[in-house]
């Protein structure tokens, strides 16, 4: 086959199996349905678990839960299974709708399905979990906010000695929390790398460096957070966002401005960002408003946060490309490298709005995601 090909043949197959996936949780669910419980506390009847495992090899307890998810899918999320039997989603997304909603009420649920379907399955999982994850947050904002509560006062500290003679520590926080300290960490350990240590191997050794007290310089880190001013001011509940994390609660998002350094970011009508820059080196202004512009990698498909990617001009300075909105994105460092190594291109066609041309000659055209306008 040729690369055009192969390509169409994935594309294919990849929609073949989803569309199994759909007629498999269909089955598993009509097999629940044949085998209702013989007595109360139970939603699937004793043995059909097991028989199901004897004919697939697998453990009861497998088959338990993929009962389970099935029958919760088919009966509180139909549109969800229907995507799936008709390939537009895959199984992994399917299984987002029905985590993400299991703690709404039917009607709730059906809401937020229907949304988030409307928008299709996103470019990526994580798109499509930070879509389902705003819906969620519009559709119960005060539950939402009392589960971010509820889970807030059961952050914790636990460790785990492992087999090959290391140990893990697992640190629960705040989402902003954990992204001040992942930035902190990994902005010290980019410059400590060297003499044998990768970044991963001086990220342990910064954590250590901090805990035991030890001095370092401490270059400012930042995590952004953009809310629609409509929201800081009460008037509704609208979630912001926490730029890497995904959408927040109103309150959150409140709470957090309160001790922050606010910066007006101001959109179109379709919540895409508008600045312009023609410096040769991106200004902090400037890569403050591509980052709040981009919010990731702008390779398709890539979901490496802005703040951790690099500014990267289409058409290069060297070239006459100038440094200014309309020709710089944001690109993490490996699809940086990638630009420079392969025959992939990236045309700026209008400011924000990227075309990627692959080896194989297919242009993917991208726009930023817009920021979401508040009803008012």
């Amino acid at each position: 086959m040729t690369r055009d090909q192969v390509l169409d043949f994935l594309v294919d197959r990849h929609r073949r199996r989803n569309q199994i996936d759909g007629e498999i949780v269909q089955a598993y669910a009509r097999f629940a349905e044949l085998t209702p419980p013989q007595r109360s506390g139970i939603t699937i009847g004793d043995g059909a678990a097991e028989e199901i495992a004897v004919e697939l090899a697998v453990s009861p307890h497998t088959t338990a839960k993929h009962l389970h998810e099935a029958q919760e899918l088919v009966t509180r999320l139909p549109g969800t299974v229907s995507a799936l039997t008709a390939g537009e989603i895959d199984v992994m997304r399917a299984k987002a709708v029905r985590e993400y909603t299991a703690e709404l009420d039917d009607d709730q649920a059906a809401q937020v399905e229907k949304r988030v379907l409307a928008g299709g399955k996103q470019e990526n999982l994580t798109r499509f979990k930070h879509v389902l994850r705003r819906e969620v947050i519009r559709a119960d904002p005060q539950g939402a906010e009392q589960r971010r509560l509820a889970v807030k006062a059961q952050r914790d500290v636990t460790r785990w000695h492992r087999a090959d003679g290391t140990s893990s520590l697992t640190v629960h926080l705040q989402p902003h929390e954990a992204e001040l300290a992942y930035q902190h960490i990994n902005l010290l350990a980019g410059h400590a790398t060297g003499a044998g240590r990768n970044l991963a191997t001086a990220r342990a050794d910064v954590f250590m460096d901090l805990i035991g007290g030890k001095q370092v310089d401490r270059p400012p880190v930042s995590v952004n957070v953009v809310v629609p001013m409509t929201t800081l001011m009460g008037l509704n509940q609208e979630p912001g966002e926490i730029s890497g994390v995904g959408p927040i609660t109103a309150e959150y998002a409140r709470e957090l401005a309160r001790n922050a350094t606010w910066r007006r970011v101001i959109t179109d009508p379709t919540g895409q960002v508008l600045e312009v820059s023609r410096r040769r080196f991106a200004s902090p202004g400037l890569t403050r408003f591509v980052q709040a512009r981009d919010r990731v990698c702008r390779q398709p498909g890539c979901a490496v946060v802005a703040q951790r990617c690099e500014v990267d001009h289409s058409v290069p300075y060297a070239e006459g490309g100038v440094t200014g909105v309309g020709n710089v994105a944001m690109l993490c460092k490996r699809h940086n490298l990638m630009r420079q190594r392969t025959t992939w291109r990236m045309d700026q066609v209008m400011p924000g709005v990227l075309a990627f041309t692959t080896p194989g000659r297919r242009t993917v055209l991208t726009t930023p995601v817009g920021y979401d306008v508040p009803p008012f």
